[in-house]
């Protein structure tokens, strides 16, 4: 006699396909799908040697793990720990529910093979929002911002980071409530400065650097522009690419900046107010990066880390960006 089974369905698998449901209208599902990673993983797994060493965990996977990271502030412990209790993050990364998540160390180890690829994996990201139709180096909104290092200098013993540096403020008078002139000066940052290029029409960020707190932005405004390039905004600190601008017709939509002893006219107050409606997605970015993905302040020593960790950053804000859009 063959003895027949008869399908039962227990807690768990009613409870699996409750969880496939919600999945399938998950943002991080959107950008699993949407994403082409082929691109990121030929050109991760150049780093890793055919024949020699261990065989190493699936760069892929890893590569998205660290984007879970930025996404959700996460530690390399926090994120750990997340990989093995939350399923959509099982799930974006790859991982199978029998499979244990990745050990801290490993990204750390990852972290450190893809640091000096940094700009070949922006511009892998960048390429495919190319290809879907955004023109993000079209019309570009340029700036920078200050980001307090973690760590300070005590005393005169040179601790903390030492490719950070200190930035001054200069004295700027105000007013206070009573109308009665006053002198403001901000407090010295011991930090960096992420240079950025965003798109003006989606907020797409198109390019970035990060550099000591004391080295001025105006050298970094030419290295976001290209041939494709046909319209640049900044504000007034950045008034001295103008004439670059000019000499290889890109439209100029720098601010214009008023003189010592001189008020500007009515006709460049115009301007500046029209030129703040195109650069004002540059500040969106900036707000939500301190406010969202902690970049009030570094989580790194020396620069070519936060480099990675804010080119990171910038190709996970990219990512969820296209994703609402194509939502």
């Amino acid at each position: 006699m063959i003895k027949k089974t008869e399908e039962q369905y227990s807690i768990a698998d009613l409870w699996l396909s409750h969880t496939e449901k919600l999945w399938d209208k998950h943002w991080l599902k959107k950008v699993k799908e949407l994403v082409n990673w082929v691109g990121f993983q030929v050109r991760i797994e150049k780093l890793y040697s055919p024949d020699e060493g261990r065989p190493a965990e699936d760069p892929v996977m890893l590569f998205r793990c660290l984007l879970l990271a930025q996404w959700y502030g996460l530690s390399d412990r926090q994120l750990e720990e997340a990989l093995e209790f939350r399923i959509d993050f099982r799930k974006f990364a790859g991982l199978s529910y029998g499979e244990a998540a990745p050990d801290h160390s490993t990204f750390s180890v990852f972290r450190g093979r893809i640091e000096r690829i940094w700009k070949k994996l922006m511009q892998k990201m960048n390429e495919q929002l190319e290809r879907a139709g955004y023109r993000i180096k079209e019309a570009v909104a340029v700036d920078a911002t200050l980001v307090e290092a973690h760590r300070k200098p005590q005393g005169t013993r040179k601790q903390g980071d030492p490719e950070a540096s200190w930035r001054g403020f200069p004295t700027k008078k105000v007013m206070d409530s009573q109308g009665n002139e006053a002198v403001a000066r901000r407090p010295a940052l011991y930090g960096y400065k992420i240079n950025l290029a965003s798109s003006v029409k989606h907020g797409f960020v198109s390019g970035l650097t990060v550099t000591k707190a004391s080295e001025h932005e105006t050298h970094h405004f030419r290295e976001f522009l290209n041939q494709k390039t046909k319209a640049a905004y900044g504000d007034k600190g950045y008034i001295g690419n103008r004439r670059y601008l000019k000499a290889q017709g890109i439209r100029d939509g720098i601010q214009a900046k008023a003189v010592r002893g001189k008020e500007l006219g009515k006709a460049d107050v115009k301007r500046n107010k029209r030129i703040t409606k195109k650069r004002r997605f540059i500040e969106g970015v900036f707000g939500s990066w301190k406010q969202w993905y902690g970049w009030y302040q570094t989580r790194y020593m020396g620069i070519a880390r936060n480099q990675l960790a804010a080119t990171l950053t910038a190709i996970a804000w990219n990512m969820k960006k296209w994703a609402a859009l194509r939502a």
